[in-house]
C-alpha cells in the first residue's frame, strides 16, 4: 500500500509539471500565433466593414483675383468664359464653377470639395444660366444641402440625368489647392467613416503608445522616453498636416485662422525634438570631425523655430524646404558613420528608427508642399500608423533588452565580488542587526550569520550615524573606524575604512582591514620626525614641536629652548670610526632623556647638536633642568666597550617668543650655545628682552632682507683714507668699511654682524653687495676723484671659497672693468694660507684684469713669511695689533721693520693700520712705509664727505700731522721713487 501511495504521487507529480509547462508554452507561443494567423486572415479573407471607395475628379472654374466684388450672376458670366481645369490654386475669397457630368447611374449624387483649407462655402445650381440656392456651410453652421464632409465640404445634388454646372463662393484661410470630386451618397458615406475611423485610430494609437511610454519614463527615470513620447505626438501632429485633417485635436476643431502658425510650428518643432532624439542615441559618438556639422544642424533648427514664428507661410516655406533638407542630409550622413564603426544589432534598430521618422518627416513635408493624393488617402494614414509602432516597438524593446542585460551583468558581478571581494560587505537593517555578510567579513569579525544568533552592528563597533556616513561615502571621504576593546585580540584587525550606502530601509555597506596600512603610515610618520639613530625628534620633528609650542604662546603657556653643542664628538668620530661615534651619540640621549620630563622633548639636528624643548616652562625652569643635562654629560665619561670619552657640552637657552618662528628659535639658541662655548661656560641664557636676543633678531632681519632684497635697510659704506707717505698731498686714498645699524638705528659692530654673517652663510651676499656698490660709486663720482689711486676692499674667506660668488664677482668687474687699476682686494692672510692652489688662482685671475691684492692681517701669525713667494700680491698690509703697541713693543717694532723690509725685497707695497698718533707716523716713515690708515691719519668718512674734500688734508684735524704731511711733502717732491715694484705698475699708484 506504501508502494502503490508513492507510485501514485510520483504520477501526479509528472502530471502536474507537464501541465504546467503546457499552459505556458500554450500561452506563450500558442496563442500570440494565432492572433497573428487569424489576423492575417481577417485582413485579407474578410470583407472590410470600412470599404475603400473613392469619386471621380470634375473639372473647375476659377475666377482670378480680386473678384468678390461680383454678384453670383456676373460671376457665372464671367466664369463661363474660362477654361475648365481638374485642380487649381485658390485664394480667398473665390468664385469657382464646378461642371457636373450626368450620372445617371447614381441615384442620389453629391460634390465633395476636399479642401481642409476651405473656411466657409455657398453654393448654388445653375440650370440654363438660372441660379438655384443649395445652402451655406462654414466649419461651425450648415444650412440647406452643404454640410462638412471629412476635412472639406459635400453638397448634396439628389439625381443628376443631364451635365450641369454648380456656382460656388468660398473663403480659405490662405492659399491653398482647390478641386472637386463626384460621389454617390453611399460612397462618400462609407468614405467619411474610413477617414473618421483612420484619423481616430491613428490619433488614439498614438497618444496610447506615447503615453505608455512617458509611463515608462517617469517611473524610471530615463528621461530619454519622455523626448520619444514626445516626438510621437510630433509624429502624430505631422502626419496630420500631411493628411489634412491637423485642424482636428482630440476630437475639437482648431479655428483655421490659427492653423498657419500652428503648421509652421509643428514643423519647426519635429525638426528640433528629432535633433534632440538622435543627440540622445548618439551621443556617445558625436565626438568626431563631423561635430560640427551636427551642431550646424542644431543651429539651422533654431534659426526654423524663429521663422516659425515671425515669417508669413510663403517666405517660411523655402527656409523650411532648405532647413529640413539639410537636417535630413547631415542624420544620415551621422548614422551611416555610426553604424559603420559600432556594427551592432542595437545600431540597426537605430538605423530603422531613423529611416521611418525620416520617412514620415519627408512625407510630411512634400504632402504638405505638393498636396495629397488618393493613394495617400487611402494609405499613407495605415502606413503611418504601422511605422510608428513598428518604430516604438523597435526602440523600447531594444532598449529595455539592453538595460535587461545590464543589470543581469551587475546582478552577476555584484554575485561575485560579494564573494570573491577582499572587502567585508554587508547588509544591516534600520535596527543594526547584520541581514547579509560575505565570507570576508564573517572572517574579519569572527562570526557566521549560518551558525550564530542574531549579530548587532553595535557587538563589534560603536553606534555610527548611518546618514552622515553615507554622505562622505558619496563625495569621496574615507572614514576610519576602530572595533570595541573589548573584542580586540589576536587575529581581528584593529583598523578599518567603512563606507555605506542607504537603500531601500537597509544599510549597504563595506569594511576594509587597513591594520598593515595603519601602522606602516605610523612607522613611516615615526621615520619622518624622528631621527633613526638616536630615537629623538629630527628637524622635521623638532619644528613641528615648536610649531605647537608658538600656538600654545597665545594662550599663555611659558616656553624655552635649548641647544647642546658635544665636544670633542668629531674627533671621536674621526679617530675611533662611526660605530664609536653612533653609541656615544645614543648613550648622549639617554643621559639627556633622564634628566627630562614626559613633555620635554629632545631632537637631533645636526651631527653632534640637540634641542630640548621646554613647554610650559619658564626660563628659569628651564635653566634647572639644563644644569641637570649639563652635569649628567659631563659628570662622568662614557664606555664605548672598555674605552672611556669624556664629554665636553655647552649649552644656550632661550625664551620663546611669540615674534619668532621655528628657525629663528633655533638659530637664536644656536648662538647663544656659540657664546657659551666662547665664554668658556656650560650654560648661556638669552632672556626675552636681553640684549643678545635683541642683536640674534636684528641679524635675522638684514639677512632675510639680503636674500630677498638688493638694498637692504640699515646697510651703508663709509670711506677711511690711507695716506700715502711719498705723495700725502696729491692722492686721496681709502678703504671702504661696511657698517650697519639696526631698526632703531643704532650701529651694530660690524664684526659681530660678519661672523653671524659667516655661520648663517649670508656673507657672500653682503660681499656682493659691498663690492657692486662700491663700484656703482665709484662709476658714478669717477670724475670727481681725480687725486683717488687706490681703494681697498675685503673678501670674505667664506666668499673666496663659493665658486658662485666667485662668478659673480667676476661678472660685476667686468661692467666696470675700467674701475679695476683703481681697485685693491684686501684677503685675509689666514685664508689666503688656508688653499694657496685656490687663492694663487684668483689672484692671477684679479690682476690680469688690472686689479691688485693685497695679503691683510699680515704677521698675525707669525708663520706666513715663508708662502709670500707662493702668493704674489701686489701689497702687505701688516696686521693693526703689531701697528698699535708698537712704540711700547720693541718686539713689535723689530717685526714691523722685517715685514716691511721683506716687501719691499718682493716688490710688494706695504701697508700699515691702526696707526693711532704722530710718533708712530714718524716711526713708520723711517721705515720705509708706504702707505698709513688708521685713527691718527682720519677715521672713517661718508661718500660725500670724500667728494668734499680736495685733498687728504681736508680730512685731517690734527695740526701735527698736517704738520707732519707737510714736512713729507715737501722732502719728497722732487725724490725719485726708491721702492719701484717688481711688475709694472700703472702710473698712478704702486
Amino acid at each position: 500500500m506504501t508502494a502503490r501511495n508513492a507510485l501514485r504521487n510520483t504520477f501526479l507529480k509528472k502530471l502536474t509539471t507537464v501541465a504546467d509547462q503546457l499552459v505556458y508554452y500554450f500561452s506563450l507561443y500558442a496563442v500570440p500565433a494565432a492572433i497573428v494567423i487569424l489576423s492575417g486572415l481577417a485582413l485579407y479573407g474578410l470583407n472590410s466593414q470600412y470599404p475603400l471607395t473613392h469619386g471621380d475628379r470634375v473639372s473647375i472654374r476659377l475666377l482670378p483675383e480680386g473678384s468678390s466684388q461680383y454678384t453670383p450672376s456676373r460671376a457665372l458670366a464671367a466664369l463661363h468664359t474660362l477654361p475648365a481645369v481638374p485642380v487649381t490654386k485658390a485664394s480667398s475669397p473665390s468664385w469657382f464653377l464646378v461642371d457636373l457630368p450626368a450620372s445617371p447611374d447614381i441615384d442620389d449624387a453629391a460634390l465633395h470639395i476636399p479642401s481642409p483649407l476651405t473656411q466657409t462655402l455657398e453654393c448654388w445650381k445653375a440650370d440654363a444660366n438660372i441660379l438655384r440656392t443649395l445652402g451655406s456651410a462654414s466649419r461651425n453652421a450648415e444650412t440647406g444641402s452643404v454640410r462638412t464632409s471629412k476635412m472639406g465640404f459635400a453638397v448634396s445634388l439628389g439625381y443628376v440625368p443631364t451635365p450641369t454646372s454648380l456656382l460656388c463662393y468660398a473663403s480659405f484661410v490662405q492659399t491653398g489647392t482647390l478641386s472637386a470630386e463626384l460621389w454617390s451618397q453611399p460612397d462618400l458615406r462609407a468614405s467619411t467613416s474610413r477617414f473618421d475611423r483612420g484619423t481616430g485610430l491613428l490619433e488614439g494609437g498614438l497618444l496610447t503608445i506615447a503615453l505608455f511610454i512617458l509611463v515608462i519614463a517617469i517611473t524610471n527615470r530615463e528621461w530619454v522616453y519622455l523626448l520619444l513620447a514626445t516626438w510621437l505626438v510630433g509624429n502624430l501632429r505631422l502626419g496630420a498636416f500631411a493628411l489634412g485633417w491637423d485642424s482636428l485635436w482630440l476630437g475639437h476643431s482648431i479655428p483655421l485662422e490659427w492653423m498657419p502658425l500652428i503648421r509652421q510650428l509643428t514643423v519647426a518643432a519635429y525638426y528640433l525634438l528629432t535633433f534632440s532624439l538622435l543627440t540622445q542615441l548618439f551621443r556617445d559618438n558625436l565626438r568626431s570631425r563631423f561635430s560640427r556639422l551636427w551642431r550646424a544642424a542644431k543651429w539651422a533648427g533654431l534659426a526654423l523655430l524663429i521663422g516659425a514664428l515671425v515669417l508669413p507661410y510663403t517666405s517660411f516655406q523655402p527656409l523650411m524646404w532648405v532647413t529640413c533638407g539639410f537636417g535630413i542630409l547631415v542624420a544620415v550622413i551621422m548614422l551611416m558613420r555610426c553604424t559603420y564603426i559600432a556594427r551592432t544589432r542595437a545600431w540597426m534598430w537605430h538605423l530603422i528608427i531613423l529611416g521611418m521618422s525620416l520617412c514620415v518627416l519627408l512625407s510630411g513635408i512634400l504632402l504638405a508642399v505638393f498636396g495629397r493624393t488618393t493613394f495617400v488617402d487611402t494609405f499613407t494614414s495605415v502606413i503611418a500608423l504601422l511605422l510608428s509602432n513598428i518604430m516604438v516597438a523597435l526602440a523600447v524593446a531594444e532598449r529595455m533588452r539592453e538595460e535587461r542585460k545590464k543589470r543581469v551583468r551587475a546582478q552577476t558581478e555584484l554575485v561575485s565580488n560579494y564573494a570573491v571581494s577582499p572587502l567585508g560587505i554587508f547588509t544591516l537593517n534600520l535596527d543594526g542587526a547584520f541581514v547579509r555578510a560575505n565570507p570576508v567579513l564573517e572572517q574579519m569579525l569572527g562570526f557566521s550569520l549560518d551558525r550564530s544568533k542574531a549579530q548587532r552592528w553595535t557587538n563589534y563597533f560603536p553606534p555610527q550615524d548611518w546618514a552622515a556616513l553615507a554622505e562622505k561615502t558619496q563625495s569621496g571621504e574615507e572614514v576610519e573606524i576602530e572595533p570595541l576593546a573589548a573584542i580586540i585580540q589576536s587575529g581581528i584587525p584593529q583598523h578599518f575604512v567603512i563606507r555605506v550606502a542607504l537603500a531601500d530601509n537597509q544599510i549597504e555597506g563595506s569594511l576594509q582591514d587597513i591594520t598593515s596600512r595603519t601602522e606602516t603610515i605610523n612607522q613611516l610618520r615615526l621615520l619622518a620626525d624622528n631621527d633613526p639613530l638616536t630615537n629623538v625628534l629630527n628637524r622635521r620633528g623638532i619644528e613641528k614641536v615648536l610649531n605647537t609650542s608658538l600656538e600654545r604662546l597665545s594662550v599663555g603657556e611659558p616656553c624655552a629652548l635649548a641647544y647642546i653643542n658635544l665636544d670633542p664628538y668629531k674627533r671621536i668620530n674621526s679617530l675611533f670610526g662611526h660605530m664609536s661615534g653612533d653609541e656615544v651619540l645614543q648613550q648622549v640621549c639617554e643621559r639627556i632623556k633622564k634628566a627630562l620630563t614626559t613633555k620635554q622633548q629632545v631632537g637631533r639636528i645636526g651631527g653632534d647638536e640637540f634641542i630640548i624643548l621646554f613647554p610650559d616652562s619658564t626660563i628659569a625652569q628651564a635653566r634647572v633642568t639644563a644644569a641637570d643635562v649639563i652635569q649628567r654629560l659631563n659628570s662622568t665619561a662614557l664606555y664605548v666597550g672598555e674605552r672611556a670619552y669624556q664629554i665636553n657640552s655647552a649649552m644656550g637657552i632661550i625664551e620663546v617668543t611669540s615674534n619668532m618662528d621655528s628657525k629663528d628659535m633655533i638659530s637664536a639658541a644656536g648662538r647663544a650655545c656659540r657664546d657659551a662655548r666662547k665664554q668658556h661656560r656650560d650654560i648661556v641664557v638669552y632672556e626675552q628682552d636681553s640684549e643678545e636676543l635683541q642683536e640674534h633678531t636684528e641679524e635675522l632681519r638684514l639677512f632675510d632682507e639680503l636674500e630677498g632684497s638688493d638694498s637692504p635697510r640699515g646697510l651703508y659704506l663709509e670711506m677711511q683714507p690711507i695716506m700715502s707717505m711719498k705723495n700725502p698731498l696729491q692722492t686721496l686714498n681709502f678703504e671702504v668699511l661696511l657698517r650697519v645699524r639696526n631698526s632703531t638705528g643704532t650701529l651694530v659692530p660690524t664684526g659681530k654682524i660678519i661672523a653671524a654673517a659667516e655661520e648663517s652663510g649670508t656673507v657672500t651676499i653682503i660681499d656682493k653687495w659691498v663690492f657692486s656698490a662700491t663700484l656703482e660709486w665709484l662709476a658714478k663720482h669717477e670724475s670727481r676723484l681725480t687725486k683717488t689711486e687706490m681703494v681697498n676692499v675685503n673678501l670674505s674667506g667664506v666668499s673666496l671659497n663659493d665658486d658662485k660668488f666667485i662668478d659673480a664677482f667676476f661678472a660685476i668687474l667686468a661692467r666696470y672693468e675700467h674701475l679695476a687699476s683703481r681697485l685693491c682686494v684686501e684677503i685675509t692672510e689666514g685664508v689666503a694660507l688656508q688653499d694657496l692652489d685656490r687663492t694663487r688662482v684668483f689672484m692671477k685671475r684679479l690682476q690680469k684684469m688690472g686689479a691688485f691684492v693685497a695679503l691683510d692681517d699680515f704677521g698675525a701669525g707669525y708663520t706666513s713669511f715663508s708662502y709670500l713667494k707662493e702668493l704674489a700680491a701686489d701689497a702687505i698690509k701688516i696686521d693693526g695689533a703689531l701697528i698699535k703697541d708698537m712704540m711700547a713693543n720693541e718686539t713689535n717694532t723689530a717685526i714691523v721693520r722685517t715685514i716691511v723690509e721683506l716687501a719691499r725685497n718682493l716688490g710688494m707695497k706695504s701697508i700699515a693700520e691702526w696707526a693711532e698718533d704722530c710718533a708712530t707716523l714718524r716711526a713708520l716713515q723711517d721705515m720705509g712705509v708706504d702707505y698709513v690708515q688708521g685713527f691718527v691719519v682720519s677715521r672713517a668718512k661718508s661718500p660725500a664727505d670724500i667728494l668734499s674734500a680736495n685733498t687728504l688734508a681736508d680730512l685731517i684735524d690734527d695740526e701735527e700731522v698736517l704738520t707732519f704731511i707737510r714736512e713729507i711733502s715737501t722732502e719728497n717732491r722732487d725724490d725719485d721713487d726708491r721702492h719701484q715694484p717688481s711688475k709694472q705698475a700703472p702710473a698712478n699708484w704702486f
